[in-house]
Parts: structure tokens; sequence; C-alpha cells
């Protein structure tokens, strides 16, 4: 073919490709289809001053192209740089951006938003819209969200002879890790709400991270909830979608130097760990007291115990990934009116679970830790075939395990109800956390009496003849 012929044709190929493509954009005003009018946050903290803390979720919505034709699409974020709002369209970030989606397609719209103080206690609404401009036509889907202020404790270490925590007006949040100092205390009052962002480390000189809990106590945490107005600890995310998802914050640690803490109607949930102890008491009282208290959802653990030191009354502990309880090398417990269930088993070992010999990996004892238990009017429960597990040598000193009913294929301990009934038999919603007891199950009236317990997690009056487990029928 002649050179001259060849550019001929290859120009006309190109326009008509150029007159295709042109006859393929929609010409005229179009209307887009939109998955959602709002997007909407709930309530998301504002900003930490000084921080970009805390982030919203990411939410997003679909555009779609109703027609035959592509459509060439103007998108702004109306509040432009200065929004609290940020979007990404189809993979483009940036407050004005166009678009271009094709016949009988969609896009993706991500908006997540940060959101400044408004100095007021209770949430206030934030809004903005994204417009969306087809050929003329302006279509527009707004955002809304309520900004909640706080009282931030950001890589905090409180120091004072006493720290009191105690305003209801405006949740208390701890952004990293927080320390009660050694010789100091933390006091927390009834209906007081505390908030944890995801993770919590320290990182040293050489920029090497180390892992902590939350909230850390060298000195002593004091927490004064009631029935009425509990103490509550979760995780930072308010969004409905993460209300019950555990491992969403890193728990409460004890340390060598703390003593005499007190957790009464307080519900932690939603953790990688609810509370772990890693030492013995430094006096005469236990070195963590849990009374009237609900952990529930932990990813890991939800009483944690290295050579602790832990009394547990009328307390549930219930959905936690790997154990409900466990004794790690050792240590004193003394747990009276518990309940203690599982739903899922997440494996085969049993949730509920006391060792006191450190084993190295070729599972070779290499160190034996006294310990001492007493479990009396508890109940140990959930899928597994059995739910209470040991790991022992010969104790050093008498350990109880008496009228407690525990899921368990081989029985033991003393006066004790093995039960074979499915869960579901025992209590009313062990899914939803509700570890009350049904009519007629097999707890009720088998507790042992005088104990010095009177009442219930919920103060309800124990008779002469208690139910085993937190709840009084």
């Amino acid at each position: 073919m002649p050179f001259k012929s060849f550019i001929t044709i290859c120009t006309i190929l190109v326009c008509l490709g150029a007159c295709r493509k042109d006859q393929n954009i929609l010409k005229g005003a179009g209307t887009l289809g939109f998955s959602a009018d709002t997007v909407y946050f709930d309530t998301v903290f504002t900003r930490l001053p000084g921080s970009s803390y805390p982030r919203s979720i990411n939410k997003r919505f679909m555009v779609r192209n109703p027609y035959k034709e592509s459509v060439n699409v103007n998108v702004q974020l109306l509040g432009g740089v200065n929004s609290p709002y940020r979007i990404n369209v189809d993979g483009k970030s940036g407050a004005t951006n166009t678009l271009e989606i094709l016949p009988k397609d969609s896009a993706w719209v991500f908006v997540e938003a940060t959101l400044e103080p408004n100095n007021l206690t209770q949430p206030a609404i934030v809004r903005d819209r994204i417009e969306f401009e087809t050929n003329g036509n302006r279509q527009y889907v707004e955002l809304a969200a309520y900004g909640w202020d706080a009282y931030y404790f950001r890589d905090t270490v409180l120091d004072n002879s006493t720290t009191n925590w105690t305003l209801t007006d405006k949740p208390y949040v701890i952004v990293n890790t927080c320390f009660v100092d050694v010789g100091k205390s933390l006091l927390i009052g009834p209906g007081v709400h505390v908030y944890s962002s995801t993770n919590s480390f320290l990182v040293d000189s050489n920029n090497k991270k180390f892992g902590y809990h939350a909230l850390n106590i060298l000195g002593t945490l004091k927490v004064n909830g009631t029935l009425a107005n509990p103490v509550i600890f979760e995780g930072d995310r308010l969004d409905n979608n993460y209300a019950n998802t555990p491992g969403q914050w890193q728990g409460i640690g004890f340390y060598k130097t703390s003593l005499d803490n007190v957790l009464t109607h307080c519900i932690i949930k939603n953790a990688a760990y609810g509370v772990r102890v890693d030492s013995l008491s430094n006096n005469a009282n236990p070195k963590l007291l849990i009374q009237n208290s609900i952990i529930k959802n932990m990813s890991g653990v939800g009483i944690w115990g290295r050579t602790g030191d832990i009394t547990a009354i009328n307390t549930v502990v219930s959905n936690c990934g790997i154990f409900n309880f466990y004794a790690q090398y050792g240590g004193r417990y003394n747990f009276n009116f518990c309940s203690m269930n599982n739903v899922t088993s997440g494996g085969r070992d049993p949730h509920f679970y006391i060792s006191n010999q450190e084993r190295n990996d070729d599972k070779v004892v290499i160190r034996t830790y006294p310990i001492g238990y007493t479990f009396v009017n508890c109940i140990f429960y959930g899928p597994n075939e059995s739910e209470m597990g040991f790991d022992l040598s010969a104790p050093a000193t008498p350990n109880i395990i008496q009228k407690c009913l525990i899921k368990s294929k081989n029985p033991f301990g003393v006066d004790n109800i093995f039960p074979t009934v499915n869960y579901s038999k025992i209590f009313v919603d062990a899914p939803g956390n509700n570890l009350k007891l049904i009519a007629a199950s097999l707890p009720i009236n088998a507790g042992l009496a005088a104990t010095g317990v009177n009442a219930d997690l919920e103060e309800k009056s124990r008779d002469a003849n208690p139910d085993i487990g937190a709840y009084e029928f």
C-alpha cells in the first residue's frame, strides 16, 4: 500500500473513533442514581488539638449512570479544602474532581470526617454537601455527623496524688496510652464513660515500639460505678457497626507496684484484653477486686492473671476469643458468684484455664509457681466439651472449687454440677451476653449460702438458698 494511502486510512480511522467517542457521551442534562442521599456518621469525637486524631470510619456510596451513553460528571465538595469532610471519587482524592462513568456503570465515592471542637457538652451536628453536576443538572448528597467534644488524655502520666475523673458532661478519651504513676491514684466516678484508641504503645530512643495497655496502673485505680450509673470502658469507634466488635482497644493493666485496686459496677467491653494483673498483692488486700461488673467481647482474654492476685464477686465474663479467665504462672484467685460463658469455641481449649507451670518451646516444664484458688458458686460454661482446664503441679496450698456449675466431661471438686444440657437452657441470651438465669435452670437454689455475699450483680437480695452465678433468679 502506498504510504500516502496508509496515512489517509489512519486519518479516517482516527476521525471515526473520535466521532464515535463523541457520540457516546451524553449531551443533555443527566440524572444520576445514588445508593444513598445522605452519608451519616452518627457521632464522631472532635479533633484533639495539635493532632489529626480522631479520624472517622470510612463510609461509601455508589453513583450510578442509568444511560446507554457515558456521562461526564463534575464532583465538588461544597465546603472546599476547609471542609471537615474528605472525599475520594473513583480513586481520586480532592475537594473537586471530574468523573466519567461508562454506560450503565457506576463509581464509588468514599467519605471521611475530622470534626473541630465545638466547646459544647453535647454532640453538635456538622454538615456539608457533595455536588454532582451533569451537563447543567445538579444533584446533591448530604453529609452529616455529630461532633462530640471529650476530655483527652494522650500519652499521659497521671502523677498527682489523686486524679478524679468524675465529670459526666463529656466522655474521657485515652489516645494511645495513659499511666497512673507509682503511689498515685485515679478515682473514676459513677456514670463516667471512658473510650480508648485502637493501639497502645511506647517508642524508645531507637524508634522501637513496645506494646502496652490503654490504661496502665502502677499506683491505684478505684472505679466507683453504681447500678444505675456504671462506669463503661470501650473503644473509640462510635458507629453502631462497632457496638459489639472485639479487639478495638488494649484494656487495663495492673503492674507490680500497683495496689488496692477496685472495680465496682464497671462494664469493660470490646477490647483485646479486659484486665491483666501481672503480680501478687503488696499487702493483705487483693491486688484487684472486681465486683458487680461485666467484662465481655474480648478478642483475647477477659481476666488475665500472670502470678496475679484477683478477687471477683458477682462478675460476668462472656464471649472472649481465647480465655474468659486465664491464671498464668500461678497466683491467688478467689471468685464467688461469677458467671463465665462463651458462645463460640475458637478452638478446642477451655475458656477457663489455670496453670502454675512455665514450659519451654518443647513443652517441658522449666519452672513451677505457687498457686492458690477458691471458686465458689460460679458458672463456667460454653460450647467446648470441657470449659475448665488445668496445667498444674501438685498444689502447695488447698484449692477449692465448690458449688459451681461446670461444663466438663470429668467431674471433680466438691458438690459441683456438671450439666450436659445446652447453654441456652441456662441463660436468657448467651449470644447477647445476658447471663441471667431462666426458670428451672440448674443453678437455681444450688449455691452455697453464708459466704458473705448477700446480693447479686444487680443488688437483688440473695435468699437462704442462693443461685449459682452472678444473678439471683
